[in-house]
């Protein structure tokens, strides 16, 4: 007789991030599916307006793009957070699921803007319009590929994970501190988008002398050290946030 041989167990930070992946999917179909609705809108009042439009729609979507995941990764840690420990499950699993989710949905969003941006751009290429850039660094329509893609990409993950931050401020503080606390929880996403368009809006700065590319590296190297401080605030405060209802 052959024994039975038990499943292998799935961790629990596997689980978890499995179940937060799951749920943020369900709600980037609607917001993704909203987007190519008002993209292609966009591109056809234009075309009924001025018989052509030569800016890129689809990049507009960004700034929603930005904040709309920001808002449910503040639900998500106000959600799911007391659950998770009430389940019997550790606020560490919690964190690094919520990192690893958060992270890999601001690199998923900058993909699918991208390709949208990209497939904008061979339409308009088809019908001999121009798709000029004028809402981040990457103003250039021929600009490549992954400067497109680490142009949004930065931004969005960064603005996953300064979500999670004041979810679990407010969580740990209250609704005062964690209103208070929002010029420090949001201000380094407030900078990064702030380099991201003060060149095209010749605001002062040293991006007034150098290249595209310096900027983007620049705006990619600052944003980074912010997310890796925002994580690491985020991680150090969830592992002491209070899992019972205050009176």
């Amino acid at each position: 007789m052959t024994a039975a041989v038990a499943p292998p167990r799935v961790s629990p930070t596997a689980h978890t991030a499995r179940r937060l992946a799951v749920a943020l999917l369900q709600m980037a179909g609607w917001f993704w599916g909203i987007a190519i609705v008002a993209i292609v809108a966009g591109n056809v009042i234009g075309w009924a307006v001025a018989g052509a439009t030569d800016v890129s729609i689809a990049i507009y979507a960004r700034q929603a793009a930005t904040w709309f995941p920001f808002s449910l990764a503040i639900m998500l840690v106000a959600a799911y957070l007391r659950v998770h420990v009430a389940a019997g499950m550790t606020r560490r699993s919690f964190v690094r699921a919520a990192l690893v989710v958060e992270v890999g949905a601001g690199l998923a969003y900058a993909a699918v803007l991208t390709a949208l941006v990209l497939a904008e751009r061979a339409v308009h290429d088809a019908l001999g319009w121009d798709s000029v850039i004028t809402e981040v660094q990457v103003s250039d329509a021929s600009s490549p590929v992954w400067a497109l893609f680490l142009d949004q990409a930065v931004p969005f993950v960064l603005g996953n994970l300064s979500g999670l931050l004041v979810g679990v401020v407010y969580l740990r503080g209250g609704a005062w501190w964690g209103t208070l606390t929002l010029p420090l929880t949001v201000g380094p996403l407030a900078v990064s988008m702030y380099l991201g368009g003060a060149r095209l809006m010749e605001l002062p700065g040293i991006w007034t002398t150098a290249s595209d590319t310096q900027v983007l590296l620049l705006g990619a190297g600052v944003g980074a050290v912010f997310c890796l401080v925002t994580a690491l605030v985020f991680a150090g405060l969830a592992r002491r946030a209070p899992v019972t209802a205050r009176p």
